[in-house]
C-alpha cells in the first residue's frame, strides 16, 4: 500500500512506466506544495493516515517530508514498529537560500529535531549515505544504507561508447565549440541551486569560456530562472527542456551533453549525478550530504559559492586531461550502484520490519 501524493493525468505520457500492479494499492493523496497549501488539506491527510494504518502491516516511512512524518505522528501514538528510509536532510533543503518563506526558519528546526526522533526510535533504519547523513541523525536500532537508485547495468556504457565520448570532449575543447552543460532537477524549490549554476555559466561565458547549458527540469521557479538567464544577457547559450520521462529521454541529453553540473545546497546521494556518471559524463558538484560518497574533492564545491563554481568549470573546459580522467573514473564507480549490489541489502531491511511486526502484532 503506497500512501503519497497523486495528480491525475488525462493522457497517456510516452516512456512512463506504471508504479502499480496487482499486489500494490494506492491511497492517493491530494496534491500539495509549500506549507499554506499543506495546511488547507492537512485534515484529509490525518484521515487518509488512519486508513492506512488500520491493518497491523509492516510500515515504512521515507523521510523527510510531510507525508512520511505526518504517519509518522500516527504510529508513535499507538507505539507501532515502523522502518525509516532518510533521504536527504531537512537542515540543509530548508535553508534560507533554498526556501523563502516567512516559516522557513521555524519548520527548518522543526524538521531536523523531526528526523532526529525518528532515526533514534526506528525498528530499522535505511540511509541513501553510507556514513554522512548517520552522522546526522544517528540509528538509534539496526540499520543499513542503499541508495534509492536501481541502476540498470545495461545504462552503464561501455568502453568503446566511452571513447567515442572523450574523443569528442577532446575535439570540442581543441576547435572552439561550445561546450555542453547539463543540469537535471526540480524547479518546484531551488535546493538543487539551478540559480547557482546559471550565475557560474554566465560569468564563464563572460570570461570568454564557451558554453552551452541544458535545464532539465521544471516547477514553480522556472520562470523566474528564465528571468535570471534574460537578465545576465545568455538567453542564447541556455535552453530549458522542462520535465523529461525518467530513463532513456533523459541519458539521451546525458549523452549529447560533456559535463554535468549539481551545485545543490543539499542532496542525500543524488540520482541524476550515479546516472550522468554512468554515461560517462565528467561531473561538478557540491559537498552537500552524501556526495562526497561519490566525488573527489577536485570535482567539487562548496554550496552557494558562485565564483568556486564558476572557476571549477573553467577549470574542467581548459584541461582534456582531467576531463578523460572524470569520466573514465565515473564510469567505473557508477557499477557499484547497480541493482544486483544493492537490492541484497533492501530485502535484508524489508524482512527486518516484517520480523518486528510480526512479533508486535502477536504481543
Amino acid at each position: 500500500m503506497v500512501f503519497a501524493r497523486t495528480n491525475r493525468i488525462e493522457k497517456h505520457i510516452e516512456h512512463v512506466c506504471m508504479s502499480g500492479g496487482a499486489r500494490v494499492t494506492f491511497i492517493p493523496v491530494p496534491d500539495f506544495i509549500g506549507p499554506w497549501q499543506y495546511l488547507k488539506v492537512r485534515h484529509k491527510l490525518i484521515a487518509l493516515a488512519k486508513q492506512v494504518l488500520k491493518p497491523p502491516d509492516a510500515c515504512i516511512i521515507r523521510v523527510p517530508g510531510q507525508l512520511g512524518t505526518l504517519l509518522w505522528y500516527e504510529l508513535i501514538k499507538v507505539k507501532r514498529p515502523y522502518g525509516i528510509e532518510v533521504v536527504g536532510d531537512p537542515w540543509d533543503s530548508l535553508g534560507p537560500e533554498s526556501v523563502r518563506s516567512i516559516l522557513q526558519p521555524i519548520a527548518r528546526r522543526k524538521a531536523r529535531r523531526e528526523l532526529l526522533l525518528q532515526s533514534r526510535f526506528a525498528s530499522a533504519a535505511s540511509y541513501v549515505t553510507k556514513y554522512s547523513l548517520q552522522k546526522r541523525y544517528p540509528p538509534g536500532c539496526w540499520s543499513t544504507y542503499y541508495s534509492s537508485i536501481e541502476l540498470d547495468p545495461k545504462v552503464i556504457v561501455d568502453a568503446s561508447v566511452l571513447e567515442t565520448r572523450i574523443a569528442r570532449v577532446k575535439t570540442k575543447l581543441g576547435s572552439g565549440v561550445p561546450l555542453r552543460i547539463c543540469f537535471a532537477g526540480t524547479m518546484a524549490q531551488l535546493y538543487k541551486a539551478p540559480d547557482v549554476l546559471i550565475d557560474a555559466v554566465a560569468d564563464c561565458i563572460n570570461k570568454g569560456i564557451k558554453l552551452e547549458l541544458i535545464m532539465l527540469g521544471d516547477g514553480q521557479y522556472r520562470a523566474q530562472l528564465e528571468k535570471q538567464v534574460q537578465n545576465l544577457r545568455i538567453a542564447e547559450h541556455v535552453k530549458f527542456l522542462g520535465q523529461l520521462p525518467p530513463g532513456q529521454a533523459v541519458y539521451e541529453q546525458f549523452d549529447r551533453s560533456d559535463l554535468y553540473v549539481l551545485p545543490s545546497r543539499q542532496e542525500g546521494l543524488p540520482r541524476s549525478v550515479i546516472e550522468a556518471m554512468a554515461r560517462g559524463l565528467p561531473c561538478i558538484t557540491s559537498t552537500v550530504g552524501g556526495v562526497p560518497e561519490l566525488m573527489e574533492d577536485r570535482y567539487m564545491v562548496t554550496p552557494n559559492d558562485v565564483e568556486a563554481l564558476s572557476a571549477r568549470i573553467a577549470s574542467m573546459a581548459s584541461d582534456v586531461g582531467q576531463m578523460e580522467e572524470a569520466a573514465r573514473r565515473n564510469v567505473k564507480l557508477a557499477a557499484q550502484y547497480c541493482t544486483d549490489v544493492l537490492r541484497k541489502r533492501r530485502d535484508t531491511f524489508y524482512n527486518k520490519i516484517k520480523e518486528v511486526t510480526l512479533a508486535w502484532s502477536k504481543q
